[in-house]
């Protein structure tokens, strides 16, 4: 279930012990395309791209973006994309192409067939569509999340400066590089705040303000869409561009900060006030037997193993 890395990794760091995750609780996760889409709503700075169903569909929304770079992700809720694998043979679920057809082509291998990551087990999960996104390039990864925390009982943010990685591997190796901060749900988070994350996040210049705006962006997201983890892994500051100009930019602390990738998850018991947000749930990537019993408003955690 999402979020049990997070609160793993915030344990681990030993900043945060009392934060846990109910095992016996069903939570509402959407795809990464429909978490950029919403992102972009609440005005943050995204790589532009569109999902695809069908091989013919991704080679025209490749096209649309013209550019040269291009990045193709397997739409299937699990970690570990990247290095997971299909049933139709092809390796990894995120590649990095340079042509609308190379894009076709793998989306040939991907939509229809089954991922298996770390996360799905041997069983993997289908993947019925493709992300298809320009390529950015990237000068430095950050992670950000926010979260719920039942000691404080409202919002914590949790964040690092080394993102693009597995959260619960940093706060292993290096719990220093975690950052935490608790949330007053009567104020919000409030611009000086947000400024102090983007600091100790190691931003700079122009940037604490850009990333100070990002967060109070997505804390704003969370409250309004009753949202139980809002996770940007990588935040990046972006490295686009050559010559003067970007050297001028370096000069004048003037990078783009943008989020690269996104993991939303919102509280069932939201359902009944955030309609248009569960007409999005995909239960091709749940558990039918939790699907079933969802129905009748009922809680089912399958298991493994078997009993006598």
């Amino acid at each position: 279930m999402f979020g049990h890395k997070l609160f793993r990794a915030v344990r681990a760091s030993g900043l945060a012990t009392s934060l846990q995750c109910s095992a016996q609780r069903r939570h509402l996760s959407i795809h990464e395309y429909l978490s950029m889409d919403l992102l972009e709503k609440y005005g943050v700075n995204i790589p532009k791209g569109a999902v695809a169903k069908s091989p013919e569909e991704a080679f025209q929304v490749a096209k649309s973006l013209n550019v040269e770079d291009l990045v193709v992700k397997a739409q299937v809720l699990a970690g570990g994309r990247g290095k997971g694998y299909f049933d139709s043979g092809l390796q990894g679920g995120v590649k990095v192409v340079y042509s609308p057809e190379e894009v076709k082509e793998l989306a040939k291998g991907m939509i229809g067939s089954k991922l298996i990551t770390k996360q799905t087990g041997s069983a993997g999960r289908i993947c019925n569509s493709v992300y298809v996104v320009e390529r950015k390039w990237i000068r430095k990864e950050y992670y950000f999340a926010i979260t719920m925390d039942r000691t404080v009982q409202g919002p914590v943010i949790i964040a690092s400066s080394q993102g693009g990685m597995d959260i619960e591997q940093v706060a292993h190796e290096n719990p220093s590089a975690i950052v935490t901060l608790p949330i007053d749900i009567n104020k919000g988070l409030v611009q000086a705040d947000a400024e102090k994350v983007a600091v100790q996040l190691g931003f700079r210049g122009k940037g604490i303000t850009q990333a100070a705006d990002i967060f109070q962006n997505l804390y704003k997201l969370f409250i309004e869409k009753d949202a139980n983890l809002v996770e940007i892994n990588p935040l990046a500051e972006l490295a686009n561009g050559d010559g003067i100009f970007h050297q001028i930019k370096l000069a004048l602390e003037i990078n783009v900060i943008a989020c690269m990738d996104a993991k939303i998850g919102f509280d069932d018991n939201a359902d009944f006030r955030q309609k248009d947000i569960f007409e999005l749930r995909d239960v091709t990537q749940e558990d039918q037997r939790e699907v079933a019993a969802a129905e009748y408003h009922l809680n089912y955690i399958g298991l493994s193993g078997s009993i006598g």
